[in-house]
């Protein structure tokens, strides 16, 4: 049985803000292309990435809202939230309270975006809560399990209730294992494995840093920089100051071909797209000490 949570109009504003940020990110991109001044550039590309995350962050959260619902039936609670489903079995439910009859309001720690609640609170009888939500919690519902609370939203929470108390005597037809089951692309590794996040994280950082010292710097540098040595440490090459632009772009390509890489290979062997994503930091400051180097 499924229930629609109350309707919002979040889910029409996170969509009108997405649309804002990806026109300003097309823009962005068109300013970018036509820019030959590193400085600029390297400015361009930080508020193009900014407006790129504020736009993926707001289509998501206009996929949360349109998608949002409740799915109960004999087996246990599925809350649809975005891509991702989580499952409660049956067994696991404790007790499910109207947001009505307690006694206290719950503190809520997240992002309320005009009526779609997202992220945790507390509710004084049952601790730390996660907030599925379109509504204030006197017109919520509270599920209490031995792991966590949630707090969910279905627009008619009596009948919510009723189904709950119709479907406890019945018993389950499947044996469900409680969590979360994430939809493409949430399920890719680089999204879901917090390992992913920090080693090719600090790998874009490492590029950053280069491109944006290389970026302030480069108006200063002298026209020609030397670029090797003999075993003598006399400069036996030089060039002009325009080469150092190769090493973030090199960076650019080693960090996007090995978290590709890493991607294909981690179902097989995680360990594997480990050492991959752990070698483009490897190489990003390599990378960072070459251009040091020619820049004396």
């Amino acid at each position: 049985m499924t229930f629609q949570p109350y309707p919002t109009r979040s889910g029409f504003v996170s969509l009108g803000v997405a649309l804002i940020f990806g026109a300003a990110t097309i823009f962005l991109i068109n300013l970018l292309l036509q820019k030959n001044d590193p400085v600029t550039a390297f400015r361009l590309l930080v508020s193009l990435l900014i407006t790129l995350t504020i736009t993926i962050m707001a289509l998501y959260a206009t996929i949360i809202a349109l998608k949002l619902h409740y799915q109960l039936n004999r087996n246990g609670l599925v809350i649809q939230w975005g891509l991702s489903r989580y499952r409660i079995p049956f067994e696991d439910i404790e007790t499910i309270v109207s947001g009505k009859n307690l006694s206290t309001s719950a503190q809520f720690w997240g992002l309320n975006l005009t009526g779609l609640r997202l992220g945790w609170g507390k509710v004084a009888e049952y601790g730390l809560a996660k907030f599925h939500t379109t509504a204030a919690l006197a017109d919520s519902v509270v599920v209490v399990t031995p792991e966590r609370t949630f707090v969910i939203s279905p627009s008619h929470p009596d009948d919510f209730l009723r189904a709950w108390q119709t479907r406890q005597s019945l018993g389950p037809t499947q044996q469900w294992l409680p969590g979360v089951r994430r939809s493409w692309p949430l399920n890719s590794p680089l999204l879901a494995d917090p390992m992913a996040w920090w080693l090719l994280g600090i790998a874009a950082l490492l590029w950053l840093a280069l491109a944006g010292y290389l970026a302030l710097t480069f108006a200063e540098l002298p026209a020609v920089l030397p670029v090797h040595s003999n075993a003598l440490g006399r400069v036996d090459r030089i060039a002009g100051k325009a080469t150092l632009l190769i090493l973030p772009a090199a960076g650019a390509i080693v960090l996007l071909v090995n978290a590709l890489l890493g991607e294909l290979v981690y179902h097989r062997e995680n360990l594997a797209a480990y050492l991959l994503w752990g070698s483009t930091i490897v190489m990003q400051f390599c990378l960072g000490v070459a251009a040091l180097a020619m820049i004396g």
